[in-house]
Formats: C-alpha cells, sequence, structure tokens
C-alpha cells in the first residue's frame, strides 16, 4: 500500500495522542500481524467478506489481513476500505466511556492514520475486472448498526441510528469518490510511473528529505508533475500534494485563549456550541479532567466562540478556545503570561 489517501482529515473528534494509547495501538498492530499466511485460505476470506456488515472497524481491517494473507486483494481492499469508512462514524459519534476506552479509539486512529489509511493493494485499481469487482462489493456492503453494536470501546452516549446511519452514507459516498479518482490515476501510465519514481525516491530517503539536496529537489519536481497531471485528467484532492503539504504547515489562525473587546455575549445553543462542547466533553474523558468554566461569545470575525477551562490534578488549568472551524488549547498560565479564569458554568451538552 503506497498511497495515505485519508478521509480521517475530515474528522473531529476531538482525540488528543496520548502516551497510554501507544499500548492499545501497539495491541491492535499486533493482532494484525498475527495472522499466518501459512493457514489462512480464500475459504477464510469469503468468511470475513460474508459478515461484514456486522464487523466494526477494527474487526475489519483484520478482516483485510486475512483476505492478503490469502492472496485474495480485491476482498481486501474492499474490507480495508470499509474499515476506515466504518471508523469515522464511531470516532466522531460514539462518546467513550472513561479514559480507557477514549485509548481505544485513539489507537484506531493512528492505526489508520499511519498504517491503514490507504487504498489497499493499487494493481486492483489499475485492472477494470478487478476494480468492478471491487466496487461490487464496496456498493452492496450495508453496515448494520443494531442497538447492541459495539464500536470497540465502552460508551458513554451513542447516536441514534438514524444518525449514524447518515453518517455512515456520507463518508461511504465520498471514500468511493476517492476510490473513483484514484482509479483514474493508477490507470494513466503518465501518472503511475510519476507515482512509481516518487515511491522508489521515498524509500531512499525513509527517515525524510534534507532541504536543498538532490532528491529533495526532485521530489518537489515530481510531485509537482504529479499534481499537473492529475488536473489535466480532471482529478484533483487525492494523492501526494505541493499544495496540500503547504496548507498543512502554513500557519493556521486561532481566535484568542481570552475574550476580545470586541466580543458579546451569544446564544448558549446551536450546532457550533453543540460540537464544541462535545469535544470538549472528549476531552475531558481522554485527559481525566473536567470543566469549571464555559464562556460563549459572538465575535465580528470569528463567529461564534465557546470557550472552556479544563482543570485536572496535578496538572495546570487548561483553556479550550472552539469555533465552528478550528478548535485549539493553551494552559492559563504559560511562562509569564496569565490567562482570567472563566465564570463557573456547566456547559451546554
Amino acid at each position: 500500500m503506497r498511497e495515505r489517501v485519508l478521509l480521517l482529515a475530515a474528522v473531529s473528534v476531538g482525540l488528543a495522542s496520548s502516551a497510554a494509547a501507544q499500548p492499545v495501538m501497539g495491541a491492535l498492530l499486533d493482532r494484525l500481524r498475527s495472522v499466518d499466511a501459512s493457514k489462512v485460505t480464500p475459504a477464510d476470506c469469503e468468511a470475513q467478506v460474508a459478515k461484514s456488515a456486522r464487523l466494526n472497524a477494527p474487526d475489519l481491517l483484520y478482516a483485510a489481513t486475512v483476505c492478503y494473507a490469502a492472496k485474495q486483494p480485491v476482498e481486501g481492499n474492499f474490507l480495508l476500505n470499509a474499515g476506515q469508512v466504518r471508523a469515522i462514524p464511531d470516532l466522531d459519534l460514539m462518546v467513550p466511556a472513561s479514559k480507557q476506552d477514549s485509548d481505544v479509539g485513539t489507537s484506531l486512529y493512528g492505526v489508520i492514520f499511519y498504517y491503514a489509511g490507504g487504498p489497499g493493494d493499487e494493481e486492483v485499481l489499475r485492472q477494470p475486472a478487478s476494480r468492478d469487482r471491487l466496487f461490487k462489493l464496496f456498493d452492496a456492503w450495508s453496515p448494520i448498526y443494531a442497538p447492541d453494536y459495539d464500536p470497540g470501546w465502552r460508551l458513554r452516549r451513542r447516536p441514534n441510528a438514524a444518525a449514524y446511519q447518515a453518517a455512515i452514507a456520507e463518508v461511504r459516498t465520498a471514500r468511493r469518490k476517492q476510490l473513483v479518482d484514484l482509479a483514474r490515476l493508477y490507470a494513466d501510465p503518465t501518472y503511475w510511473s510519476l507515482d512509481h519514481r516518487r515511491q522508489e525516491l521515498q524509500k531512499r530517503n525513509p527517515t525524510g528529505f534534507a532541504a536543498g539536496t538532490p532528491d529533495a529537489t526532485l521530489l518537489n519536481t515530481l510531485m509537482r508533475q504529479m499534481d499537473e497531471r492529475a488536473a489535466a485528467l480532471g482529478v484533483g484532492g487525492v494523492g501526494p500534494s505541493r499544495d496540500h503539504a503547504a496548507r498543512v504547515a502554513a500557519k493556521v489562525e486561532f481566535p484568542p485563549a481570552a475574550p476580545a473587546s470586541d466580543e458579546t455575549p451569544a446564544n448558549a445553543s446551536g450546532p457550533v456550541v453543540k460540537s464544541c462542547a462535545d469535544q470538549a466533553e472528549r476531552m475531558t474523558i481522554a485527559e481525566e479532567s473536567k470543566i469549571v468554566g464555559v464562556l460563549i461569545t459572538q465575535s465580528p470575525k470569528w463567529g461564534v466562540i465557546w470557550r472552556a477551562d479544563l482543570a485536572a490534578e496535578n496538572r495546570p488549568t487548561e483553556r479550550l478556545t472552539c469555533t465552528e472551524h478550528t478548535t485549539g488549547s493553551q494552559p492559563l498560565e504559560a511562562g509569564g503570561d496569565k490567562i482570567a479564569p472563566l465564570p463557573a458554568q456547566t456547559p451546554v451538552q
């Protein structure tokens, strides 16, 4: 799997990286690596596909590993992409019951981001027959959301069926479009050759590229040529992109942690308030903290700003500042700077 085409960038779950989540992530990776290719058969793969509608994301990733080991790459690609699709609503909508459960979700995010975020075996997308089989499996997949559905962690709160199925449909539609676009790129000899050269270059530089070196210059050239070829094919937003890298590297502007003079009180309701309160709740679970103050304001520049102070034992109180498009946090006391605590208030859930 050479590409890292991720849907997870669309997820806003408030999951912070956690050292405590690393052992859980390791356990999931160990499970995936435990598949013995000398012992699995195509029949084992078929059995995984047959029950795919009932599987959660970790189980779908395991099922994909079984199929790849059984040399069934079409089924492997289907199960891998189904696992990615299943993971996003689970991470986004299923609120964990405890820090331990939050760590499980964080580990799933990490495994997909670092190891299982690509489309799978790219040859499947290059060949018309295998590509058609893949889309037939993907389109026929109808994930079940039963009242006792278990995403892999205990829950404090779960969404209703309508909200969950709507989220699944949205994510699956987006993922299908990505796969269609990737298939167009991989089927193009020019793009495929450029991508192959890029991957070989990255293999020669496993720890990254030093600025100003010949390989770094060549990488930028290849990525520019790939962008141009993708644009010529009418495809954008998938594959490696210099524009994407620039957006990631660019400094993102955040609203001030303390209210500005042009802010006014805002209603304690609405989608932004609900989303920000949900993110704060998840942070309190992941960090074993509690919300001790909340302030909601309206800004001419930022719109609704939802701020909360999160307190935990043996750690400085933290200010969470959230808007429709940004979320950031910082200690109330950093160096010589101090931020006044927010008024004690119960946040809207």
